[in-house]
């Protein structure tokens, strides 16, 4: 089915067909027409070549990625339909005539790539997404909207000839037309006035012309033309003469249209001649681009996942399987080959799975090799291999009088001569169908000449020599298909670093043979090779053991993370609350503020004016002054809190660390790690533990700005150095006005330190002022004894 590069005579073995029904890639690729959008992405399928040349191969994987990408996004958009117009292009080129449906089809193509070209840019705009392995072949689809426009006036939505795609053929289809319907009247009249002489009352048709169905007695009666008679001669088929010479007219119409349609065609064809390089190469590049749809449309719906492509002989297939079993039954294997020194020895009893391990590893990387994903969790990697060797099932020779070793062996022979350090060898039960002995030693011989030449293998054995010998070897590794002794199943599981045991004894015993035969097979049996079972069964229980453990890790592991992506989920949606409950709060109180802060300068003044208040209705106006410089205070509160920000973090920036509750600053940034500086501390720490905090701007910490009360600034402290204790406390009161409708807690008043008195008489006012908590002389900072510091209630 697939053809591969004829680089020279080793693709005789490594790219032929036989060793693709070996693997049963006929039977995988078996039903991909269904998958293909057209019959020409169907024959590049057909055509695959194994690609041999890595940069080659790398960039076939990255056109799969961003048509894989843009069908997942846009599964509905990219089932592109196409048809193949390259012969009726050719058939152009030298002068011939392109019909309607061959003119339709051009004309469906390049409307699909004006569309899909507009589409696709408005995608890369959308997205911010070049895609560029699919740019390269949409930038060379050539701009075709003078050739839609010329062929949509003259080819229908149905691939025909439109009626007015000419002028003269528009009046032809109007006179045919009307001829018609004069026609069709007086047919219609003679049918209605000798419905006798009829056999039936209708029109049909004989050598395109209107005839009415005669009996034979009455076929002269209409003169004109007898057509045919039934094979009873019962029926004459009669052209009534008022019709003949309507009839020729037509005659004559329709051959003119039919003269007119082939001009119409000709004239066409020469435009697509004109066109047909450009014509030719875009259909090209956009078969590429279907082609590309196509095969991940495939992968997509055989859930087939993309894998690390890497220029070394590395294999790291996760959770692979092979896609010829039933997905509710199969066992999906890890297989891992490191790169270089680490082929696989497979043991295991018969029916347990070692082929198929054999033909999954053979699949991917044949598939990867072909442009496809694999049959294998995304995080698996192909490495690049030219060559793939297969030597898998009973290849008996009759033709070439050959046994099954003999045929095995000429394979083998023909493999050594081929191979290279970039192949992969796929080898079913190496040197078996002859003496076990001789099979033996032989397959060892034949491991380290595979050895030397550095090439990648996985290879079954039954021959417990072989074990042995992986046991000492650097280069091979022991691998086994695991085997349930108490149900006497296989279980398909792959285990790397355990050998496997044929256990016929065992499973005998099991089966019911009788005990005294089971003890002499026992006895028999050698001692090392008791000495190696007994081995092998403690080694396979420490792995089932570790297996289990590391299960539970992984499970573990799994559900932390499903938490702490909840968490950081519901802590995000937490930020979001608080951020809109502040800002819907904020904007409430600002504006209750502004209202307050006119009716407590009222109340203010009406206290201040006003002695002759009685003491219930001055403890009201304290009463609605307090509650006013409460909301007033709150909203301070609500300022001073931090604003986060979602913009990407800087080197400089603030931000609240989460687990702290403290604000730090950002001094180097390192991938998704910061370090920052909390304190006097220099921590690193993760991106998603932390959360920008908008920069504050400078006001409000030392001035308020309020237009109720003023249009000057209200700062942290009052200066009276110069005035008398009169002017001092009057500029003292006003300015406690500003603080009270403010709402702040403290101001300071400087009054520097003189000798005393002033600072004394201010002390005196402070002491017997209602709106006064408390008072206290400057600190250090704060200037000492020529200042006091006053704290409101």
């Amino acid at each position: 089915m697939i053809k591969h590069v004829n680089i020279d005579r080793r693709s005789e073995i490594r790219l032929n067909k036989i060793t693709q029904k070996k693997l049963n890639l006929d039977l995988v690729l078996k039903d991909i027409e269904k998958y293909c959008f057209s019959e020409l992405s169907y024959e590049k399928i057909k055509n695959l070549e194994y690609i041999t040349n890595y940069e080659k191969l790398v960039e076939v994987h990255k056109e799969n990625e961003e048509g894989y990408d843009l069908l997942r996004k846009y599964p509905n958009e990219f089932k592109l339909k196409i048809f193949d117009y390259n012969a009726s292009v050719k058939k152009a080129k030298i002068d011939s005539v392109l019909s309607e449906k061959e003119l339709f089809h051009i004309l469906r193509n390049i409307i699909t790539y004006d569309r899909f070209s507009r589409r696709f840019e408005n995608i890369k705009l959308q997205e911010h997404v070049n895609y560029p392995s699919l740019t390269k072949y949409v930038v060379k689809l050539d701009d075709f909207s003078d050739l839609e426009r010329y062929l949509d006036r003259i080819i229908d939505e149905d691939g025909y000839i439109r009626p007015d795609a000419s002028l003269e053929l528009k009046n032809i289809k109007v006179n045919i037309s009307k001829l018609k319907n004069k026609s069709d009247q007086i047919l219609k009249n003679i049918l209605r006035s000798n419905v006798k002489k009829l056999t039936e009352a209708i029109v049909t048709k004989r050598n395109d012309r209107d005839v009415i169905l005669v009996k034979p007695e009455y076929k002269n009666d209409f003169g004109g033309i007898i057509h045919d008679e039934s094979a009873s001669g019962n029926t004459f088929y009669v052209e009534p003469k008022e019709n003949v010479e309507i009839n020729n007219e037509i005659g004559i119409l329709k051959r003119k249209e039919r003269e007119e349609i082939l001009r119409i065609l000709k004239e066409a064809s020469e435009v697509i001649k004109e066109k047909a390089d450009e014509l030719i190469n875009s259909l090209w590049n956009f078969s590429q681009i279907e082609f590309i749809f196509s095969k991940m449309n495939f992968c997509a719906r055989n859930g087939f996942n993309k894998q690390s492509i890497v220029n070394s002989q590395e294999l790291n297939l996760k959770k692979a399987y092979n896609p010829l079993i039933d997905k509710d039954v199969v066992v999906k294997n890890d297989v891992i080959l490191d790169n270089k020194g680490n082929s696989l020895i497979i043991t295991g009893p018969n029916t347990g799975g070692k082929t198929v391990i054999l033909k999954t590893v053979g699949l991917c990387v044949y598939l990867s090799h072909l442009g496809f994903y694999i049959p294998a969790l995304e995080e698996s990697i192909v490495g690049f291999f030219e060559d793939v060797f297969v030597d898998v099932g009973d290849e008996q020779s009759i033709e070439n009088n050959l046994s099954t070793f003999s045929s095995h062996m000429t394979n083998i022979i023909d493999i050594l001569n081929k191979t290279n350090d970039k192949s992969i060898i796929l080898l079913d039960e190496l040197c078996s169908g002859t003496d076990p002995s001789e099979g033996a030693v032989l397959s060892i011989a034949l491991l380290e000449k595979f050895k030397n030449l550095n090439a990648t293998m996985l290879c079954t054995t039954h021959y417990p020599e072989i074990k042995n010998y992986c046991f000492e070897s650097e280069y091979y590794k022991n691998s086994s298909m695991e085997f349930d002794f108490e149900k006497l199943k296989p279980t398909y599981r792959f285990i790397i670093g355990l050998p496997g045991k044929s256990n016929a004894i065992n499973i005998s015993a099991k089966l019911g043979l009788e005990q005294s035969i089971i003890d002499e097979a026992s006895s028999l049996l050698e001692v090392n090779t008791k000495e190696n079972n007994l081995f092998i069964d403690k080694l396979s229980e420490s792995i089932r053991e570790y297996d289990y453990k590391l299960e539970y890790i992984n499970k573990s592991l799994d559900e932390i993370d499903e938490v702490k992506e909840t968490l950081e989920y519901n802590l995000q949606k937490y930020e979001e609350y608080k951020e809109s409950l502040y800002n819907d709060l904020s904007i409430e109180l600002n504006k209750e503020i502004e209202e307050k802060k006119e009716e407590m300068l009222e109340i203010y003044k009406e206290f201040k004016d006003n002695t002759s208040l009685k003491q219930h209705e001055l403890n009201e106006l304290l009463h609605s002054m307090d509650k006013s410089k409460n909301k007033v205070k709150l909203q301070r509160k609500l300022e001073s809190q931090p604003k986060f920000n979602n913009s990407e973090i800087q080197v400089g920036d603030d931000v609240l660390v989460l687990s702290y509750n403290q604000r730090a600053t950002v001094l180097e940034i390192s991938g998704n790690t910061l370090q920052i500086k909390m304190g006097a501390m220099k921590l690193n720490i993760k991106k998603k533990e932390v959360r920008k905090i908008e920069s504050e701007p400078e006001i409000a910490k030392r001035y308020v700005s309020t237009s109720s009360v003023s249009s000057k600034k209200v700062g942290i402290d009052i200066n009276v150095i110069g005035l008398n204790t009169e002017e001092a406390i009057r500029e003292i009161e006003n300015y406690m006005d500003k603080v009270i409708l403010q709402g702040y807690d403290t101001f300071t008043i400087i009054h520097g330190l003189g000798s005393g008195i002033l600072r004394k008489n201010i002390g005196e006012y402070l002491k017997n002022n209602r709106y006064v908590a408390s008072y206290r002389t400057g600190g250090q900072n704060e200037g000492g004894m020529g200042a006091t510091v006053v704290e409101m209630k």
